[in-house]
């Protein structure tokens, strides 16, 4: 498969994708309620995610690209062309549906993957639609792109190496889904954090593309959906990032991309810009299992 060619469709996917949504928000459509999200019980189906998965089903169609998608949506797994899949897709139309739906204008990104048959990233994307700006990793490089100059800039992660230091963590605060769980663990940590520290409260699809470019340092998360990882991890695992999950023993294992999988969870999951900082996170957990 051409990279070039599936770096061509990613873009047009990001463009046309923040512009579709964009309009739809201006005009007060979107927030219909299309159904839940299998075992995501926090989250709905609205209309709005369903602009991006029409819109790369139709791309890869045009393109005569075979392809099995995959989608947090009830529609799970979609299937392009008429043979077997030449690529896999892992996409999250619309990050954050719940904000749209309770009229914030806050955090709306649109993330996508593609992989290859052996489940390796080819490239990946992510579509800020409140900013028009774009995090693309095209294989060999990653940037930060401005969808109105087209001008770019290269990326990188944050060098902090220690817990103890003024930080950016993030991790998912707005659901009780995952606050409560997450608090009852890290509660110590978070009061420990340096004065200068930010604890920022957000997470999923999008918060690879801060990783990448510095404005978080770790992500860390309880039962985080699997459907929220795949769409877009390759961007900050491109720039060095470390990506993965903990077992109940400490045990480190960098994350992987399984078809098919998007409805499972990750027990404990962690994304850090550094090692040092990623064994500072999970020395503090086992402490806290011992205590």
């Amino acid at each position: 498969m051409e990279t070039e060619k599936l770096n061509k469709i990613l873009l047009e996917y990001i463009f046309q994708t923040v512009k579709t949504v964009r309009a739809m928000s201006k005009a007060g459509d979107g927030k219909e309620i299309l159904g839940g999200i299998p075992g995501r019980p926090e989250d709905l189906e609205l209309g709005v995610d369903r602009v991006g998965e029409e819109i790369i089903k139709k791309l890869l169609l045009e393109n005569g690209i075979q392809a099995e998608i995959f989608s947090e949506s009830e529609n799970g797994s979609m299937k392009v062309g008429k043979g077997g899949a030449d690529i896999y897709v892992s996409i999250d139309p619309f990050d954050n549906t719940i904000l749209f739906f309770t009229g914030f204008r806050h955090t709306w990104y649109t993330a996508i993957t593609f992989y290859d048959k052996e489940r390796k990233p080819i490239c990946a994307g992510i579509g800020d639609i409140l900013d028009e700006k774009a995090w693309i990793f095209d294989g060999k490089k990653t940037f930060l792109l401005d969808m109105a100059t087209l001008a770019s800039r290269a990326i990188f992660p944050h060098p902090h190496k220690v817990a103890k230091g003024p930080i950016s963590l993030a991790t998912y605060l707005m659901s009780s889904q995952y606050s409560v769980k997450f608090i009852s663990v890290f509660g110590d940590f978070l009061k420990a954090m340096d004065s200068k520290a930010l604890l920022y409260p957000f997470g999923g699809s999008h918060i690879y593309g801060y990783l990448a470019d510095g404005r978080v340092d770790a992500y860390v998360m309880f039962d985080e959906p699997r459907s929220e990882i795949d769409p877009s991890f390759a961007i900050a695992k491109s720039v060095g990032c470390d990506i993965g999950e903990v077992d109940v023993e400490g045990n480190w294992k960098e994350y992987e991309f399984m078809p098919g999988k998007q409805y499972e969870k990750v027990d404990f999951f962690i994304a850090a810009c550094t090692p040092e900082l990623r064994n500072d996170i999970i020395r503090y957990y086992m402490e806290q299992k011992k205590s």
